[in-house]
């Protein structure tokens, strides 16, 4: 257990996420090395990918930081209204849209919403134009997510009617990626070339729109060309990589994730372990419950698949996993004790269990493991 962890979080936490500052730091410096001077949008929706939105933004963009990052990224007004009411004043896109119902706080707040339709550019403008008020927007394109956005032969002339709006300045365009992550980038590609068309006769008809961006953290890595001048790192700066393929980039994941052992028991061989007896110890066996379960994010198809560090050794999880608990096999850790802390995530004694190897066995993606850590779980900050 980090010496950085307060006493009284030690005595009161069934689990603890540790969040290394100084490697979220790092990561952003690899962002940087690959991008040259354009400039960045951090992604921080979802609790900045379960990281903790408002001590994260305030590392990146806080008064004393220059961290050169000229947007913030959320999905919803509430994360949004959570992070001005932190003080954070940066320049925050709302990247899910702009819900008629939305707009005065939208306004309000002085975000900055995606806008794709006509009901929403009319109200937004109408609205922002009343209270003498002039909304920064982007407008989105679906170039091949099928999601959210206006499709491509419809750009140029809604981009246009959006600039002569009252109230309305039209700061940025984009697209989204459906697959920049394979080695295959030909889909991509095409995503690209739809997206630069659009920005070339904005430029071409002296149309002067800020930024234009679509690169994530897959072409952050790997697609220079779609870099634009704007670029949107989000699981790269937490330290992972979202490619198909192996890469030299060093990211190092800045969150580690331990659980306290509640119990430790020595059991015969032929003990059944949790709910509908799925495992059966083969051997006199030491049996360890740590303190997270599926209510904390831990998910239920590590049931006889995961595996955490116990005392420098991989102890594999056993049974299923129970809302509030989990059980391991600890024969090859004797010295494990109640009270101990097992590692979920993170590295310890030389072994590491990361994000990407428990999603490879629970058959998702790291994505849906940070974020899925719940919030039960205190977060601690460190910096080194």
């Amino acid at each position: 257990m980090s010496e950085g962890i307060k006493m009284d979080v030690r005595r009161r936490a069934a689990g603890v996420a540790e969040i290394d500052l100084s490697a979220l730091r790092r990561n952003l410096q690899q962002v940087k090395k690959r991008i040259g001077r354009r400039e960045i949008l951090a992604v921080i929706k979802a609790n900045a990918y379960g990281h903790g939105a408002v001590p994260i933004a305030q590392f990146l963009v806080g008064e004393k930081r220059s961290m050169e990052i000229s947007l913030l990224g959320v999905a919803y007004l509430e994360e949004a209204i959570q992070l001005r009411k932190a003080g954070i004043t940066h320049p925050i896109l709302l990247m899910t849209g702009c819900p008629i119902e939305q707009i005065p706080e939208i306004v309000r707040y002085q975000l900055t919403p995606l806008l794709f339709d006509a009901a929403s550019l009319a109200a937004l403008s109408r609205y922002a134009a009343r209270r003498g008020e002039r909304v920064n927007v982007h407008v989105k394109l679906d170039t091949g997510m099928g999601r959210i956005g206006l499709p491509v032969s419809e750009a140029l002339p809604f981009i246009q009617t959006a600039m002569e709006q009252k109230g309305i300045r039209v700061e940025g365009i984009l697209t989204h990626f459906a697959e920049a992550d394979l080695k295959d980038l030909s889909f991509a590609k095409k995503q690209f070339e739809a997206l630069k068309q659009i920005w070339t006769a904005l430029q071409k008809a002296k149309m002067k729109v800020r930024y234009c961006h679509l690169a994530n953290s897959a072409a952050i890595m790997h697609f220079g060309a779609a870099h634009f001048n704007l670029v949107r790192p989000g699981l790269m700066l937490y330290g992972y990589s979202p490619l198909e393929e192996e890469t030299e980039i060093p990211l190092k994941p800045i969150l580690q994730l331990r659980a306290r052992v509640i119990a430790v028991k020595k059991v015969p061989a032929g003990t059944s372990i949790s709910y509908g007896r799925t495992f059966f110890t083969r051997r006199e066996s030491l049996i360890a419950t740590v303190s997270i379960g599926y209510a904390d994010g831990y998910p239920r198809l590590l049931s006889n698949r995961g595996v955490m560090i116990a005392k420098g050794q991989r102890a594999p999880v056993v049974g299923r996993v129970c809302m509030d608990m989990t059980m391991l096999d600890v024969t090859e850790a004797p010295s494990l004790s109640v009270g101990d802390w097992v590692t979920v995530i993170g590295e310890e004694g030389g072994e590491a269990v990361w994000a990407d190897e428990l999603a490879r066995q629970a058959e998702t993606i790291p994505y849906e493991i940070l974020c899925g850590i719940g919030e039960r779980v205190p977060r601690i900050y460190k910096e080194r």
